[in-house]
């Protein structure tokens, strides 16, 4: 049994920006009741010195969120992201904040499912963090939508990335980029159509919810003894849909 729900796993600077970060995992006695993930251990990616909600409406959620086009604008609106970051976000930074968090007892993991970055990107926080729930904890789910940083990066650092992580695609152009670098994928579609080597997340509402991610497997990166991608159609809330040709608009012009 845990001795703790939460734990810090990682304080310090964001490798995306240097601003102060806070990696943390919950979930641990009390289980998580998410009817697409089941009870995974939930890890959330935060800023230290400014909350989730304040910190999308500055524009700071970059320093954890890095580029992704799910974050809208900027300024909090025309937002895709499907987390509701005033719900779980903000009351782990909450408690965080109110020091209910003590430091890993890495033991405390193993051989527990666990979800990287239930809010937030993984590649903001250090590798060894998730190397080091890779190693202990059972399976995993993670995704990035900062792999076209390694873009540059030599092939054993890419590797070491794609080992652990999907690569989040917003395109079918976004998926082939990613691939050539390494990385399995996980596109959110704009409609349900699949492409070439692609199966649809068998933990979606449109595939009838079949498995939970928990039991499926599939979203560990290289680590899976699956070779294909999976798709998923944009899914979230009614005010993430109707954004969602906010979104195209984004993507058309980034290119």
């Amino acid at each position: 049994m845990a001795n703790s729900n939460g734990y810090i796993l990682f304080e310090g600077p964001s490798r995306l920006d240097g601003a102060p970060i806070v990696v943390i995992a919950t979930g641990l006695k009390n289980k998580s009741s998410n009817r697409k993930t089941g009870a995974m251990v939930q890890t959330y990616i935060l800023r230290t010195d400014v909350s989730p909600v304040e910190a999308i409406k500055a524009g700071q959620d970059s320093s954890i969120c890095g580029d992704c086009p799910h974050r809208g604008d900027g300024t909090g609106k025309a937002r895709t992201c499907y987390v509701n970051v005033g719900q779980g976000a903000l009351a782990v930074w909450k408690a965080y904040k109110r020091g209910r968090y003590p430091v890993a007892e890495w033991s405390d993991f193993e051989g527990r499912a666990i979800r990287f970055g239930t809010y937030g990107d993984p590649m903001a926080a250090p590798f060894g963090v998730w190397d080091m729930l890779s190693t202990i904890g059972g399976m995993h789910t993670g995704y990035t939508h900062q792999w076209r940083t390694l873009r540059d990066a030599d092939l054993f650092t890419r590797a070491l990335w794609a080992h652990i992580l999907m690569a989040s695609a917003d395109t079918l152009a976004d998926a082939q980029e990613a691939q050539e670098l390494g990385f399995r994928t996980f596109r959110v579609a704009q409609d349900a159509e699949k492409a070439s080597g692609e199966v649809l997340c068998p933990a979606s509402e449109e595939a009838g919810r079949k498995l939970l991610c928990e039991t499926c497997g599939a979203c560990n990166g290289r680590q899976s003894a699956r070779k294909g991608s999976i798709m998923i159609p944009l899914h979230g809330s009614s005010a993430v849909k109707a954004n969602a040709p906010k979104l195209a608009a984004r993507l058309i012009a980034r290119g």
